[in-house]
């Protein structure tokens, strides 16, 4: 056979070879990007689960947890009315709730859903209380600009200074 054919054949056959490992290299890549969507939606699954146990386990203290239990029903009468214990249990639980809304949202939990977090900080400012404890301790812990803003929002509109626009 003359060597210039060999050589062609040679170069014919590392082609194809090339391009079948190229294909199989690009169905690789698409097999774990759709592993990786999987592992994406399953973190997303896990972290509604845990705020929603979170949630969950917030809301049930106010009636398990004998401190916040007790205190509970005092909350109308503002922090600077009650006494220290009753104080700590109810900042304990307004620091998680509010605590819990920062994080939430950080991690981009619902963030394309503002009405959510408004729901959450008017449940958390249902008393005097809780605005108080939101004005004295959280007010300008809220890192987030928007969150910030409809945090305010409610506020303001539960303490009775703030009309939509």
């Amino acid at each position: 056979m003359d060597t210039e054919l060999v050589v062609a054949i040679a170069q014919i056959t590392t082609g194809i070879a090339t391009l079948i490992v190229g294909l199989f290299l690009a169905g690789q890549i698409l097999l774990q990007r759709k592993a990786l969507d999987r592992a994406h939606q399953d973190a997303d699954r896990e972290l509604s689960m845990s705020s929603a146990a979170l949630d969950q386990e917030l809301l049930m203290s106010r009636t398990t947890r004998e401190q916040i239990k007790k205190s509970w029903g005092k909350r109308e009468e503002g922090l600077d009315n009650l006494n220290e214990e009753e104080e700590d249990a109810l900042n304990v639980y307004f620091r998680a709730g509010f605590v819990l809304s920062n994080t939430m949202w950080r991690l981009g939990r619902l963030r394309d859903r503002p009405g959510y977090y408004t729901r959450r900080y008017e449940a958390l400012m249902d008393s005097v209380a809780g605005r108080e404890y939101y004005h004295r301790h959280f007010r300008h812990r809220v890192l987030d600009a928007e969150l910030a803003s409809i945090a305010e929002k409610v506020y303001e509109g539960l303490e009775g200074n703030y009309s939509p626009a």
